[in-house]
């Protein structure tokens, strides 16, 4: 639990020593989030920010007519918070019920040069597929997280790596990979390898991302593929749209 402490008070001191660094500067004014950033990807979370001033909200449909609605805001340079609301049965013809709201917090503490990768810390505790009769959920939380992008070899090819815990008690340690490559402007193609420690649990994500305007983009992804439903695969859907605040 010491460790647990230091780790959120170097969060919170990082999140104020930020504020006053500047941003990555975008193209130009006009251009600054303009275009929505790939602040995760299938599952797994990018070292991407939303700038300040701007703000993101996205509907996962997932299993069994289940919807997952994130807010997600830049109030500070370099620092994200954000808000998911899940919510079982909401298609279909079985009983809607709310699962437990989750908090999400990102602080890009470094931008990255040629070699060296952009780094972010956070905490998300999103969780996957509630099951009612253990009134727990099959896949744990990402929890507390460092995760590095950095793009090789050719243009818009990304490649995310990190480790993250979602167990304080036993501090059970897990990691993370993949990749996004836009291969046209309104198209890229994420993977990813999740949840590694133990081998019957690591999770293959597959899918792709369609921008349909610079500000609105369409995920269609399989999760744990080749796994059966019993096991967590599933097939997602996730609408997102990136937006300015007016003032």
């Amino acid at each position: 639990m010491k460790a647990l402490k230091a780790i959120f008070i170097l969060m919170i001191s990082s999140a104020l020593w930020a504020a006053d660094q500047p941003a990555k500067k975008a193209d130009s004014d006009t251009d600054a989030g303009a275009e929505s950033p790939q602040i995760e990807a299938v599952d797994i979370p990018t070292a991407d920010i939303l700038d300040p001033s701007t703000y993101a909200v996205n509907f996962r449909f997932y299993n069994q007519g289940g919807l997952a609605s994130r807010l997600v805001i830049g109030p500070l340079k370099r620092v994200n918070l954000g808000v998911t609301f899940d919510a079982q049965r909401v298609i279909g013809s079985g009983d809607p019920h709310m699962v437990r709201p989750s908090i999400y917090f990102k602080l890009r503490a470094f931008d990255g040069t040629d070699i060296l990768p952009a780094l972010a810390l956070g905490y998300d505790n999103q969780a996957y597929l509630y099951q009612n009769s253990t009134h727990d959920f099959l896949e744990k939380e990402k929890g507390l997280y460092l995760v590095g992008s950095h793009e090789i070899f050719i243009p818009d090819f990304d490649l995310h790596a990190g480790m993250n815990i979602n167990e304080f008690d036993n501090t059970k340690l897990y990691g993370f990979f993949g990749a996004t490559y836009k291969i046209v402007s309104s198209f890229a193609i994420m993977a990813e390898y999740d949840n590694i420690r133990d081998a019957a649990n690591n999770r293959v994500n597959l899918g792709g991302r369609y921008w349909i305007t610079p500000y609105f983009n369409v995920d269609l992804a399989a999760r744990n593929v080749g796994r059966g439903e019993a096991r967590g695969g599933e097939r997602i859907v996730r609408l997102n749209y990136t937006g300015r605040f007016p003032f």
